[in-house]
């Protein structure tokens, strides 16, 4: 019997500019864990007074903040050739981890980089952004959190756009406390989700849960796209994986609907793992 737990991800929220308010929801889905996505709006990490009250409300709706997508900006400029750029995004993100240990998170997720305008530039900013998470980790550790690097969106060229990158980017840190986070919506669009899980399965640190047609990042619910989840969940099971199952999602409907229907989908997608 696994202990998996569902878990949302506030890009359902993204074009709201509270997540205060949205909290009721996930309680009445018995939805118990979120990632925070949309900062600083659903968490001011510069503002202590907001930090505050998001963990107070946090603990009133029994909503646990399981982990942190760092803002796309700064995921660029991390790995990006502007070195000024570079250090000032790094300590950003330093910042913003600090506010994830105040609002009880536990993992930081992040990217190897951003855009590649051109492959010449590759490998400078893929050694760019290995100095960046490097420096990142060690202070991660010292205040108790994990790194996980997604892989990222492959319909354009990016530091980390196939999962075999982003292993060679983790394990050329060796860092104890950096590992991966899979996307299967990003995986679909360039490989399958199963082939990427075996890769990262060793060192699986979190899950971006959600669908596609194979053609566009659609961010939709298990079952509505061509991800082979019966396959996926068997080798799920495989790797021993027993934490929060991360839906990331759009809101294509009223948030509350998606909520219900992501709880029964979760179900569903449970019955194929215990099968497994």
């Amino acid at each position: 019997m696994t202990n998996m737990e569902l878990g949302v991800s506030t890009l359902l929220w993204y074009d709201e500019e509270r997540l205060e308010p949205h909290l009721p929801l996930l309680a009445a889905a018995d939805i118990r864990h979120i990632e925070l996505r949309h900062l600083p709006h659903h968490l001011n990490y510069a503002d202590k007074d907001a930090i505050k009250r998001l963990a107070m409300a946090l603990q009133e709706h029994s909503v646990a903040v399981y982990s942190l997508h760092v803002p796309d900006q700064f995921i660029t400029d991390m790995a990006g050739l502007d070195e000024g750029v570079r250090k000032a995004a790094v300590a950003e993100v330093k910042r913003i981890a600090m506010a994830l240990t105040k609002v009880g998170g536990r993992i930081l997720v992040t990217h190897a980089g951003g855009v590649v305008n051109d492959e010449a530039d590759r490998p400078r900013q893929f050694a760019a952004g290995q100095e960046s998470l490097a420096e990142l980790a060690g202070f991660c550790r010292d205040i108790g959190l994990l790194v996980a690097v997604e892989n990222s969106l492959p319909t354009t060229a990016r530091v980390g756009d196939t999962v075999a990158e982003v292993v060679r980017f983790v394990e050329g840190l060796g860092a104890e406390n950096i590992g991966y986070c899979l996307d299967t919506s990003h995986a679909n669009l360039s490989e399958d989700a199963v082939s990427a899980l075996g890769l990262v399965r060793h060192k699986l640190m979190a899950l971006h849960i959600s669908d596609n047609d194979g053609q566009s990042d659609q961010h939709a619910l298990p079952f509505d796209g061509n991800v082979d989840w019966p396959a996926f969940m068997i080798a799920l099971k495989a790797t021993g994986y027993q934490d929060v199952f991360m839906l990331e999602v759009r809101a294509t409907q009223q948030p509350w609907l998606i909520l219900q229907e992501a709880r029964a989908r979760f179900d569903q997608l449970m019955t194929m793992y215990e099968a497994g």
